[in-house]
C-alpha cells in the first residue's frame, strides 16, 4: 500500500501492447488514397496499419472519412457521419470545437484533408505521381511500402533540439503534416493550404481579475462536462499531484456521478516521486486510486513498441510510461483524462528561463537571440549539435531550427513576450508531441484519452489573460489556480510544480548502461549521423557544462535509434533513394 491506502501494481513483463485490449473506441483511424487509378497500391496495408476500425476513402462508395471524439456544434454532441456531411455542405468546420482528422473527395475528384484546431488527432500525406495517399499516422503510410525510405535530414536534427518535430515536415522526406487547425486541398493542378482556425490576439485592452477568474472556471467546468461519459459509467484520469492534472480530477469528480478511478506512476520508493500529493488528490475526491510501479527492466521491454507508435519520434521519457499507464486503465475504464495543457496556456515553468533571458541578455550582436534562448530552455541537444553531428549533417540543416520561431516571436498579434511563448507552445508542444503521443500511446488499448486543457474555448481564453495573470512574480499559472482554489487543498494549489522525473540519469549508469551503448554505438552508426566521439563521452558521463543532462540526452539518441528500428528494415538505409512511386517532394 503507498502512504497506507491505496494499491501498489507493479507493472509486469507481459505480451505485446494492447494484446488483450477492449476495442472501446467508436470511431477508426483514416486513411485513402485518390488519383489516377493504381492497381498496386496496398491500401489493405493501409487499413491493417491503421488498427481496428479502420475507415479508408474509397470514390466508389466512400467520399467521406472522418476520425472524431467528443465534438460539439451549436452546443449539441457530432455523433453521425451525416451530420459531418451537412456540416461541411453548410460550410461550417471552422466552428466545431473537439478532435478530429477529416478527409473528403468532391465529383470534380479533389481532395480535402482537415485537421481540429489544437490538434489532438493528426493526418499525413504523400504526394505520389498518380495522385495523394494519406492516413492518420505516419506509421500507415510507411506500412504500405509506396516509398523507400529516406531521412529527412533537417527534421533529425529538429527533434534533437525539440524533442519532437513541428510542423510540416517529417522525419521521412516526401510525407508531409497537416498542421493543427489547417486543410489542404489537392487538385489535379496542385494543392492549396489553409487555415481555418488561428491563435486568437491578445485582446487590446484587458478584463479584470475577477471576470477573467469566473469566465475561466465556467470553460473548465463546460470542457470537463462535455468529456465525460454518460452517468454511471466509470471515468479514469492520471494524476500526478500537480495542479493541472488535480483540477481536472476534481472537476471530474463534481460533475460526474459514476465510479472516478485516477492512476499515478512510481518508478519504486528510491526514487523521488509526487505520491504523497497525488494521494491526497485522490483521498479528497474520492477517487478509487491506483500506483503503477515501473521497473527499468519493465520500461526497456516496451520501449520499442511504444516508440513504434509514434509517427514522429517524441524523446519524451514519459512516452513509455504512458502507454503502460493506459494498459492499466483499460482494464477498468474506456476515458482517461489528463491535465495536459496547463503549461502551455497558463503560464508553466519553462516560460521562466526565457523571460530571464529576455531581461538580461539583449542579445545586441545576435538578431536571433530569443530563439536561441527558446531552444536552450529545453534543455535538449541544441548546444551540442556542432559536436554530435556528422559535417555534412550540420550543414544540411542551417538555419531551420531558429525560423521555424521566428514567425511566431515576430507575430503583431502578441504584444507580451509571454503570450508569444504561449503560441509557440501550443502549437508546437500541443499540437505535434503532448497530444500526439497521448493519441498514439492510448490507441492499442481501445481507450479514448481526453484533454480538458487542450479544449479549444479554453485555449481561446487562456489568450484572453494578462502575463501578470499567468506568472505573478515567482507564482505560475496564477489565475489558473485562483480558478479552481475552492476544489482542492491549499497544499496542491500553492505548491510550486516539481514534475515527474523518469530516473534516466541513475538507469543508464546502471540497469540500462549497457543497452544504451549497444543502440547509440552500434544501432545508430549505419546511419551515419554522429560522430562517435561525441556517442562516447556522453555515454561515459564526460560532457562539458554546468547541466549536460547525460540522461536525458541518452534517452533521446535511444528513442531516436529505436523509432529508426521500427521504420527502416533496410539496417544501411543511407541518406537518399529513389521511390517506387516518385512522390513529389519540392511542391510543399
Amino acid at each position: 500500500m503507498a502512504n497506507g491506502t491505496h494499491p501498489v501494481v507493479q507493472a509486469a513483463i507481459g505480451g505485446p501492447l494492447g494484446s488483450d485490449a477492449r476495442r472501446r473506441r467508436p470511431v477508426g483511424r483514416i486513411g485513402g488514397y485518390v488519383g489516377r487509378p493504381c492497381r498496386t497500391l496496398p491500401l489493405g496495408q493501409l487499413a491493417t496499419a491503421l488498427g481496428p476500425g479502420a475507415q479508408i476513402l474509397d470514390a466508389q462508395q466512400r467520399r467521406l472519412v472522418v476520425d472524431y471524439d467528443c465534438c460539439w456544434l451549436d452546443g449539441a454532441l457530432v455523433e453521425t457521419l451525416d451530420q459531418w456531411q451537412q456540416i461541411l455542405n453548410a460550410g461550417r468546420l471552422d466552428e466545431v470545437e473537439g478532435a478530429f482528422a477529416l478527409a473528403w473527395q468532391l465529383p470534380d475528384g479533389s481532395l480535402t484533408l482537415a485537421r481540429d484546431a489544437i490538434g489532438e488527432r493528426s493526418l499525413f500525406y504523400l504526394k505520389l505521381k498518380t495522385g495523394v495517399l494519406f492516413a492518420s499516422t505516419l506509421v500507415a503510410l510507411v506500412a504500405s511500402n509506396v516509398i523507400e525510405r529516406t531521412l529527412n535530414l533537417p527534421s533529425v536534427a529538429t527533434f534533437l533540439a525539440f524533442a519532437y518535430s513541428p510542423g510540416r515536415e517529417t522525419l521521412i522526406e516526401g510525407i508531409h503534416e497537416l498542421l493543427p487547425g489547417e486543410a489542404a486541398m489537392f487538385k489535379a493542378d496542385g494543392a492549396v493550404r489553409s487555415r481555418f482556425w488561428s491563435l486568437p490576439p491578445e485582446p487590446e485592452t484587458w478584463a479584470d481579475e475577477e471576470s477573467l477568474r469566473i469566465e475561466l472556471r465556467r470553460r473548465l467546468e463546460t470542457a470537463v462536462s462535455r468529456r465525460l461519459p454518460n452517468d454511471g459509467v466509470p471515468v479514469g484520469a492520471t494524476l500526478s499531484g500537480g495542479i493541472d492534472s488535480s483540477l481536472v480530477v476534481a472537476l471530474a469528480r463534481r460533475l460526474h456521478v459514476g465510479p472516478l478511478h485516477t492512476y499515478s506512476i512510481s518508478f519504486g520508493a528510491e526514487h523521488r516521486n509526487e505520491l504523497p500529493f497525488s494521494t491526497m488528490v485522490a483521498e479528497h475526491c474520492g477517487a478509487n486510486h491506483r500506483i503503477v510501479e515501473l521497473s527499468p527492466a519493465v520500461v526497456l521491454r516496451y520501449l520499442d513498441e511504444s516508440v513504434a507508435l509514434l509517427s514522429d519520434p517524441i524523446g519524451d521519457p514519459l512516452t513509455v510510461p504512458n502507454a503502460l499507464l493506459f494498459r492499466e486503465a483499460a482494464a477498468e475504464v474506456g476515458v482517461v483524462f489528463n491535465g495536459e495543457g496547463g503549461d502551455p496556456c497558463f503560464g508553466g515553468p519553462k516560460n521562466l528561463p526565457m523571460l530571464l533571458a529576455e531581461l538580461y541578455d539583449h542579445g545586441e550582436d545576435d538578431p536571433r537571440c530569443r530563439e536561441r534562448s527558446y531552444l536552450r530552455a529545453h534543455l535538449k541537444c541544441y548546444d551540442d549539435l556542432d559536436l554530435m553531428l556528422q559535417p555534412d549533417v550540420k550543414v544540411a540543416i542551417g538555419d531551420l531550427l531558429e525560423e521555424r520561431l521566428t514567425p511566431y516571436l515576430d507575430d503583431p498579434r502578441w504584444r507580451s513576450f509571454v503570450s508569444k511563448l504561449q503560441a509557440i507552445n501550443v502549437m508546437f508542444k500541443g499540437g505535434h508531441h503532448i497530444l500526439p503521443k497521448v493519441e498514439a500511446e492510448s490507441a492499442p488499448f481501445g481507450v479514448l484519452p481526453r484533454s480538458p486543457l487542450f479544449d479549444r474555448a479554453v485555449v481561446e481564453w487562456s489568450f484572453a489573460i494578462p502575463p501578470q495573470m499567468k506568472l505573478r512574480g515567482s507564482v505560475e499559472k496564477y489565475l489558473l489556480k485562483e480558478a479552481v482554489r475552492d476544489l482542492l487543498p491549499a497544499e496542491i494549489v500553492d505548491r510550486p510544480k516539481s514534475g515527474m522525473l523518469v530516473p534516466v540519469e541513475g538507469w543508464f549508469q546502471g540497469p540500462l548502461k549497457q543497452q544504451a551503448r549497444e543502440r547509440l554505438l552500434d544501432g545508430l552508426t549505419p546511419y551515419n549521423l554522429f560522430r562517435r566521439e561525441y556517442l562516447e563521452r556522453l555515454l561515459d558521463g564526460k560532457l562539458p557544462g554546468l547541466r549536460p543532462r547525460h540522461g536525458a540526452k541518452i534517452w533521446l539518441l535511444v528513442t531516436l535509434e529505436s523509432w529508426l528500428r521500427s521504420v527502416f528494415s533496410d539496417p544501411n538505409p543511407g541518406r537518399r533513394a529513389n521511390t517506387k512511386y516518385e512522390p513529389q517532394m519540392n511542391t510543399d
